[in-house]
């Protein structure tokens, strides 16, 4: 493990921690607990930006380690035994990746270190954006082999939600190529949800076959990009029902990269990067499609439908998920 300074924040000084071996290596940024590069065969696959006030500025959450709850919840409202909560809205109407300030924005303390992991933590105070109770998170990072886990864990001391994701963008054929739409996707799922013009969904589980969405087989992510039907979300922003625990296979035919995605958690939401405008990153500027997003998660809005699994997590009580990608490189 190489810990290297990246930046400084409010007088604090943010640090990169290299871990991994021959075949990949990973930075992680304590800022955010994010991503901030993938080398596979050293290929760097992931976009990243080289300062804080770039990450900030892009509004991308590029990397980053994102919640209380991940994606969006209707109106910043929802009831938890009983009680209704309010809170930030930071996107519209609605209420966004944890919102104003969320993981993306705190600087994680590490707790763990290995040559081959990272364990950062960060304690979200009660009352932090409206949502209840003191919430201890932990976040480790661990490279094996040709495998890059991300493990969440968090106990709260009032019963609150939580959906953590990891929001980094992809990109097989190199973070430089600037586009991303030749990348070959499929993802476990035959169901997706459609949503209304806030990107919330209404509460249906529809068919992806013979639509736009069908991902069911490997096909290129910019297949389908220009169909009317994607116009709204300037290509894919949508949420998946998975099958099981394999979420996801891209390849790339410039590269050789392939990766598999596997989680615990009951959805994907897969974001093909069209809002991506132009901002600062690691090696220029990234434009529209310049890397998308596979992001295992509840269901947008889940705590407040019927019929989805609700991200509560109670008093007292560890919960984890993880998300791990498997690369094969040739």
């Amino acid at each position: 493990m190489i810990k290297t300074k990246y930046d400084e924040v409010d007088g604090k000084t943010v640090y990169l921690y290299t871990v991994g071996n021959v075949v990949v290596t990973v930075d992680i940024c304590d800022f955010g607990a994010r991503i901030n590069a993938i080398r596979i065969g050293g290929v760097d696959v992931a976009l990243g930006f080289n300062s804080v006030k770039d990450y900030l500025e892009s509004g991308t959450y590029a990397g980053a380690t994102v919640g209380r709850v991940a994606n969006r919840i209707e109106g910043g409202r929802f009831t938890l035994n009983e009680k209704p909560y309010f809170l930030n809205k930071n996107d519209g109407y609605n209420h966004l990746h944890g919102g104003n300030e969320g993981f993306d924005k705190k600087l994680f303390s590490v707790i763990g270190q290995t040559d081959n992991s990272i364990t950062m933590k960060y304690v979200r105070a009660d009352g932090e954006e409206n949502y209840s109770g003191n919430l201890d998170l932990k976040v480790k990072f661990t490279v094996d082999c040709n495998a890059l886990t991300i493990e969440f864990s968090a106990v709260s001391d009032k019963d609150t939600l939580w959906c953590p994701t990891n929001h980094t963008y992809i990109n097989l054929d190199g973070e430089t190529s600037g586009d991303c739409r030749e990348n070959l996707l499929q993802i476990n799922s035959d169901y997706y949800t459609p949503v209304n013009d806030g990107l919330i969904p209404t509460g249906e589980k529809v068919r992806v076959a013979n639509s736009a969405l069908d991902f069911t087989a490997v096909k290129a992510i910019g297949k389908d990009v220009g169909r009317v039907e994607l116009e709204a979300t300037k290509g894919f922003d949508h949420n998946f029902i998975l099958n099981g625990d394999h979420a996801a296979h891209t390849e790339s035919t410039v590269t050789g990269i392939k990766t598999d995605v596997y989680t615990d958690m009951p959805c994907l939401q897969f974001y093909s990067g069209g809002q991506l405008n132009g901002c600062n990153g690691k090696t220029g500027k990234y434009y529209k499609y310049a890397g998308f997003c596979l992001e295992p998660q509840f269901c947008p809005n889940a705590v407040n439908m019927s019929g989805f699994e609700k991200p509560v997590l109670k008093k007292g009580e560890e919960k984890k998920h993880y998300i791990k990608y498997v690369f094969v490189y040739k």
